[in-house]
């Protein structure tokens, strides 16, 4: 067993394998790579029999970082892109040959429809040499080129399943009167998750976070908030993900959540369109230099850069079905029974304890993660069928660490730099998932008792008034 005691997780917002790394062209010649060859292509639009071919291509000028019409991601429009139609054929194998088609239909932000040239731009892939900050972790460590989101669909089921292995039957960004409507926060998302199991194991935990957290929408952590903690220090903390890092006094299993929104000074670094790619970039940089640069937790953690989901980007490769419903639960609204996998993500897995420069093509998805911490920590059970049928990679650790001078030293200076409120426009009109994550601190701010809901009208009026 390798001498793992810290496994860190960091997720980053939508973005698919091709987008981010389909154009790596790995340093170490003649292993497998499930990368693109620059010869892909996909119909203009499926849905009218227009099947004029869109090939893909490699961008290498920076308006590539910023995406201004959020490409679509819900069930349905993960349907489109995957099929070519609005329904799944039975026993059909998904073709990927609707991305083009899906990004055409979106709305720009005065709603009008975005049309088949503007759609044409989701066949852009990012020419890696703009993303330097990947390519050397994925040029140092173990690349995964068939880690595939756990559910064909949005933001928060895919995250539910990073948790708890389940979203419940979940496969829908909620809306915020969903979440209002509701009896109770606590009531919509119940689930058992790997927190639990770390504390039935005398492990230790915490989630860091920088605006705010999706993770507060589990019910079962709402007795746990003082685990919740900022990842830069902050004057009303007693400790943030960097402090706890420098200290070694970091828990057992971290999951940070980036920035979700913007603030002039302080950018989204979600990646989550039309946010800056760099942003998150010079987030991945931190959390692995804030690693590296404690040697004693370096020589014994485990870094997961993930993505929860593919955000409509294009990607070549068709997900896999047949894998396990984590428990029998059907969507309500669709009827998705959770046996399909969502469209590939990049993962990278960085540790001392891994090999240099490889590429794992193993079949992963986000209850991989759960399934091999599970192992790692001795964990006590399964949460669902998915993570105990999952791959996990055990087996891929080496039998002692690797030295120091053979991992990177600092990963800061190669981030580009850029102004430090670029993209934090006024202007921006809210995600989908923004206005999700909204409902939910409203929600979570709820008064409970007539004295509670004084305050808090009162509150509110002042602000409406200005006064």
């Amino acid at each position: 067993m390798p001498d793992i005691k810290h496994v860190v997780v960091l997720m980053l917002e939508n973005c698919s394998f091709d987008f981010v790394l389909g154009f790596l062209k790995p340093s170490y010649q003649g292993k497998p790579f499930e990368g693109l060859t620059g010869n892909e292509a996909v119909p203009l639009d499926p849905l009218t029999g227009d099947m004029t071919p869109v090939g893909v291509t490699k961008v290498s000028t920076p308006d590539i970082y910023v995406t201004p019409v959020d490409p679509g991601h819900e069930f349905a429009d993960t349907t489109l892109q995957l099929y070519g139609q609005t329904s799944v054929p039975p026993n059909m194998q998904a073709l990927n040959n609707g991305f083009v088609a899906s990004y055409s239909r979106q709305k720009d932000k005065d709603g009008n429809v975005v049309g088949t040239e503007v759609g044409k731009r989701i066949m852009r892939c990012i020419d890696p040499s703009l993303l330097p900050v990947h390519v050397a972790l994925a040029q140092n460590f173990l690349l995964c080129d068939h880690w595939f989101s756990s559910v064909p669909g949005p933001t928060w089921p895919n995250r539910f399943f990073v948790h708890a292995a389940t979203s419940a039957g979940h496969d829908e960004t909620p809306t915020t009167w969903q979440i209002l409507g509701a009896e109770s926060i606590l009531s919509l998302y119940p689930m058992h998750t790997i927190y639990e199991n770390l504390m039935d194991q005398g492990k230790t935990w915490k989630i860091y976070l920088h605006d705010t957290a999706q993770a507060f929408a589990l019910a079962n952590l709402h007795s746990h908030f003082d685990r919740f903690q900022h990842f830069y220090p902050s004057p009303n903390d007693e400790s943030s993900f960097l402090q706890d890092a420098a200290a070694g006094t970091l828990p057992d299993y971290c999951f940070i959540e980036p920035r979700y929104f913007n603030l002039p000074g302080s950018p989204a670094n979600d990646q989550h369109p039309p946010h800056d790619m760099r942003h998150g970039e010079q987030l991945v940089a931190a959390v692995y230099d804030a690693l590296r640069g404690n040697e004693t937790v370096w020589q014994h953690c485990l870094f997961v850069l993930l993505y929860d989901e593919h955000g409509g980007f294009y990607d070549h490769v068709p997900p896999p079905t047949g894998v396990a419903s984590p428990d029998n639960i059907k969507s309500p609204t669709t009827g998705f029974d959770f046996t399909r996998l969502g469209i590939r993500v990049p993962a990278i897995l960085i540790s001392p304890w891994l090999p240099k420069g490889q590429v794992d093509q193993r079949m992963y998805d986000h209850t991989s993660l759960l399934a091999t911490v599970k192992e790692l920590f001795a964990l006590p059970n399964f949460l669902t069928q998915r993570d105990a049928t999952a791959n996990r990679f055990m087996d891929r650790f080496l039998p002692q660490a690797r030295p120091l001078n053979d991992t990177p030293v600092e990963l800061t200076s190669l981030a580009y730099v850029d102004p430090a409120d670029a993209g934090a426009s006024e202007e921006l009109a809210l995600s989908t998932f923004q206005r999700s994550l909204t409902g939910l601190s409203v929600a979570l701010d709820t008064p409970t008792n007539e004295h509670e809901a004084a305050q808090h009208i009162d509150a509110r009026v002042k602000g409406i008034l200005g006064n």
